[in-house]
């Protein structure tokens, strides 16, 4: 073979080397040695049927289009139609218009339609309380699962189950269903009065026996629990295959490993489809390849959905109800609104001055998880009010000391789950470079320092008043009045003020 030719050969082997590498790893196809399992997965969708554009993922195409999600599904079953699962992590319906006003039910409708195999409860689910969370189950042809929420007297919530077998191409999979304990405090209490949630890495061990002794031979734990949660459970229980996550709105393109286990997330609001493919090796019984790259599919609109007509005729079925008022608008902004958790923004600014306007109250605050989009420079729609503001949330006033709010603000200065709080009529330093505690300094309230002793006119929503973010010290307020609700007062404000134009004004000043 002379030089030349072998320099060819040299070159097609290398070219055909970086083919394979480049290539997406597509690893549910069968072969006689083994059998090829396709998770699909979503979370978080919390009402996104309708497109929505998302500039991270494209400043021009919508997003979030349920009926392209639809297509998207059809075509990863046809795909591997005897070996596909389609899952969702949870908080599914809480947080548009078009899903809030029915309580779930157009979300519920396209999950039917789609043939979900399971849906872990996530926290967002108990936001309507417990009564209709179960009418939610009973709406549904596909099992809600959690397997570490009990009732008092020490039994699953009703039409809840713990877990699901499923056989796929002759093997058994076992989803298991977890809550993050969180729920406790991050919904209002009163919808979850009575109920316990149990640690899920107690919780999962004999599980897992009790399955495995039914046959399963994959483990599928289906998590709403949050990214972080999920990888310390996989640290923590061995014997995990497959860790299919929701609740910290983690858009995981390359799935994490710990401790053997496969861990994903879908992102949030249907801008993604998961799609996990397994090879499972038939003489081990066990994941020998897995998607290792680009394990998510943006929901673009605008792709073929021909076979998601059924979806787009029931969504606007929904849509037709509403579309008059929520296309109405109640304001303008000269400035685009935007949301945080960890430090000020100008949207909890502008809330907070509306709750205080509405009241009289001295001081307002509000949860920084009760604001949840941003809102563009333009015109204000009453669709977007319900979208920044979707929990029914009332505003209440009551008198605490000047010593119980420095004790909050301390609590918002730890920045737990939720994000400090939004406020108004006051000022003041988070110092974090000091210990928990002692970082909140320089509080005035208007113009004046904060005086421990003094009682002062705070206004918050009902949900904090329960004691919601583990705010436990708004639960010893006195005078406790309850006055609007939060959307309606927000509105007025914005009726009465636009064009608003709210900047970050120090209220909250954060030293690092």
């Amino acid at each position: 073979m002379n030089y030349r030719i072998r320099l060819q050969v040299v070159l097609l082997l290398v070219l055909s080397l970086i083919a394979v590498s480049c290539a997406p790893c597509r690893t549910a196809e069968s072969t006689p040695s083994t059998i090829g399992i396709t998770i699909l997965h979503v979370n978080d969708l919390h009402g996104h049927i309708l497109p929505y554009i998302d500039k991270v993922i494209d400043p021009t195409v919508p997003v979030g289009d349920a009926a392209c999600l639809a297509a998207m599904i059809d075509e990863e079953r046809e795909r591997n139609p005897l070996g596909t699962i389609l899952l969702s992590a949870g908080d599914m319906s809480q947080g548009t218009p078009i899903s809030n006003l029915f309580h779930g039910k157009p979300v519920i409708e396209i999950m039917n339609n789609l043939r979900f195999d399971a849906m872990t409860i996530g926290n967002h689910e108990f936001d309507w309380t417990l009564d209709v969370l179960e009418q939610m189950i009973g709406w549904a042809y596909f099992p809600f699962l959690s397997s570490n929420i009990l009732t008092k007297q020490g039994t699953f919530i009703p039409g809840v189950r713990p877990y699901i077998m499923v056989e796929r191409k002759g093997l058994k999979i076992a989803v298991i269903g977890v809550t993050t304990v969180e729920t406790a405090y991050t919904t209002k209490p009163g919808n979850v009065k009575g109920l316990t949630f149990l640690d899920p890495s107690t919780v999962l061990p004999p599980l897992m026996k009790e399955v495995r002794d039914k046959g399963a031979r994959i483990i599928v734990v289906l998590s709403h629990l949050g990214l972080n949660a999920d990888k310390e459970l996989a640290s923590k229980v061995p014997g995990i295959d497959v860790i299919v996550g929701g609740h910290s709105h983690t858009a995981v393109t390359d799935p994490v490993i710990v401790n053997e286990t496969i861990i994903v997330q879908a992102g949030c609001y249907d801008a993604y489809l998961g799609v996990l493919d397994l090879t499972i090796r038939k003489d081990m019984m066990r994941i020998v390849e897995a998607t290792k790259r680009n394990e998510l599919r943006p929901v673009l609109s605008g792709q073929d959905q021909r076979r998601g007509r059924d979806i787009t005729v029931l969504i606007d079925r929904y849509n037709d109800r509403i579309t008059k008022e929520f296309s109405r608008i109640v304001g303008t902004t000269s400035i685009d609104l935007n949301i945080s958790r960890v430090e000020e923004s100008n949207t909890g600014d502008l809330v907070c001055d509306a709750m205080r306007e509405s009241t009289g109250a001295a001081i307002a605050f509000v949860n920084s998880g009760g604001l949840r989009i941003d809102i563009p420079k333009g015109a204000i729609t009453m669709e977007k009010i319900f979208e920044l503001l979707p929990y029914d949330n009332v505003i209440i006033t009551m008198r605490l000391s000047g010593r119980q709010i420095r004790n909050v603000l301390e609590q918002s200065a730890r920045i737990g789950h939720g994000g400090m709080l939004q406020v108004s009529g006051i000022r003041m330093t988070f110092d974090m470079k000091q210990p928990e505690g002692s970082r909140v300094r320089d509080i005035q309230v208007g113009t004046s320092p904060l005086r421990d002793d003094e009682q002062y006119a705070v206004a918050i929503n009902d949900f904090l008043a329960a004691g919601g973010d583990n705010y436990v010290a708004f639960k010893e307020g006195t005078a406790v009045q309850y006055g609007d609700e939060l959307r309606d007062a927000f509105v007025s404000y914005l009726e009465k003020h636009s064009p608003v134009s709210p900047l970050q004004e120090g209220r909250i000043h954060i030293v690092k």
